[in-house]
């Protein structure tokens, strides 16, 4: 590892906590990497004498600096696509008409395409899927498994994951999702007992998974099912988060809560006693804005304002899956801002600190802080707020990981 001087940043948004704004702004100062690690932040001037003939310099000057986005709900490791359905859904309601055009549709039309990808397609569609991420400044990635219900492609997703820790720069979070859905000949029951009882002793053998999820609603796992599985999970070294409160309201966040979940995903129809349990319990919630878009959920938006306001740490994510193909969290936040009430420097928060509470890596990243990693991107602007106003850019022009520079003038380059 060498050193690296991002000399007279235009503004560094240090998303530390300790300063009087939100997001922990520095005009002018500028940044020295030793190695993996910040090492100092400081005027320009006071710096010198660390630079030597081997320190790499990048000047960003006019621009902005800011920590690495953490992206902490994807479900980046699928086979194939839903193009066709998704297209086929933007004039068409009669789902048997778009099964002629589109064959299998939602989860179990990937989960046909997941098992039929095998390993080497699905290493070889997740970097691509990957290094879109990388380009938008995502540096950390919490990625799922959930396409395969059955032992074998569970465990295959899972060992995706681990294979891609070897081939992309970005720090990976494992998580089991064994309760996305359930084989319809076992049942729920059955299928909960044979999650525990099957496969997360595999998983825990091989040291697969780091966390573990379950979709808890009506139309999913029940409340007692999905206790349950949290449950066991911990016992085999997988803390939780959930799936909840997107389609229904039956006490989902609660229970997580009260379970000590990491984190709640979707959270549309979240009552004011999960809130403050959420609160008390320190469970971080995440909204998926895009995923919220894409199914149209514009009576029911989850309401970002009202969680922030009592109090919550609220983090966001892409939420990359077939049904909601999306690599810029810029949109994200955009949308978030838009839909769900924060203000810019709320969303940048929410994709970068709170989204590492989310995944409890905050000693490690989601801030610009000395002793942290150095995982930082840089923006071809001094005013963060293009981010959130011009929709859909992408002002990212350099990402380093680690203290190595992996995305150089938007192109990869690692």
């Amino acid at each position: 590892m060498g050193k690296l001087l991002l000399k007279n940043c235009g503004k560094i948004h240090t998303m530390q906590e300790n300063f009087t704004d939100t997001i922990g702004t520095l005009e002018d100062y500028s940044i020295f990497i030793d190695g993996e690690v910040v090492s100092k932040i400081d005027k320009y001037e006071n710096l010198i004498d660390l630079i030597d003939d081997e320190t790499k310099i990048i000047d960003c000057k006019g621009k902005s600096v800011l920590p690495g986005f953490v992206d902490p709900h994807t479900h980046l490791v699928f086979g194939g696509d839903r193009k066709e359905e998704y297209m086929a859904r933007l004039t068409m309601d009669d789902a048997e008409a778009i099964k002629e055009i589109a064959g299998t549709l939602g989860m179990a039309g990937s989960v046909e395409k997941t098992k039929a990808a095998g390993f080497e397609g699905l290493i070889d569609s997740s970097i691509d899927k990957l290094n879109n991420l990388l380009l938008n400044g995502i540096t950390t990635v919490e990625i799922k498994s959930g396409y395969g219900i059955d032992k074998d492609t569970e465990l295959m997703q899972l060992r995706v994951i681990q294979e891609l820790k070897n081939k992309v720069p970005q720090t990976l979070i494992a998580t089991y999702l064994g309760g996305h859905d359930w084989d319809k000949e076992m049942g729920k029951d059955v299928y909960i007992d044979f999650c525990i009882e099957e496969v997360m002793p595999a998983i825990e053998k091989e040291n697969l998974a780091d966390m573990a999820d379950i979709w808890v609603e009506e139309q999913f796992f029940s409340v007692e099912q999905g206790r349950k599985y949290l449950q066991a999970a911990k016992k085999h070294g997988m803390n939780g988060t959930i799936h909840g409160n997107e389609l229904s309201s039956v006490g989902a966040s609660k229970m997580a809560a009260e379970e000590g979940v990491y984190s709640v995903a979707h959270l549309n129809y979240l009552t004011d006693e999960e809130i403050d349990l959420m609160i008390e319990n320190n469970v971080v919630g995440i909204l998926l804005p895009t995923t919220d878009y894409v199914k149209q959920y514009l009576d029911v938006l989850a309401d970002g304002r009202k969680f922030i306001d009592k109090g919550m740490t609220v983090a966001m994510a892409t939420n990359i899956n077939p049904g909601n193909y999306t690599v810029n969290m810029s949109l994200v936040m955009n949308m978030a801002c838009r839909n769900h009430g924060l203000s810019g420097e709320e969303a940048l928060k929410g994709a970068t600190l709170n989204a590492a509470k989310a995944l409890r890596i905050d000693d490690k990243y989601g801030t610009i802080e000395e002793g942290k990693f150095a995982d930082i991107q840089i923006w071809d602007t001094n005013d963060f707020r293009d981010v959130i106003y011009k929709q859909g850019m992408n002002y990212v022009n350099t990402v380093i990981k680690h203290g190595e520079v992996v995305v150089e003038e938007k192109a990869i380059n690692y």
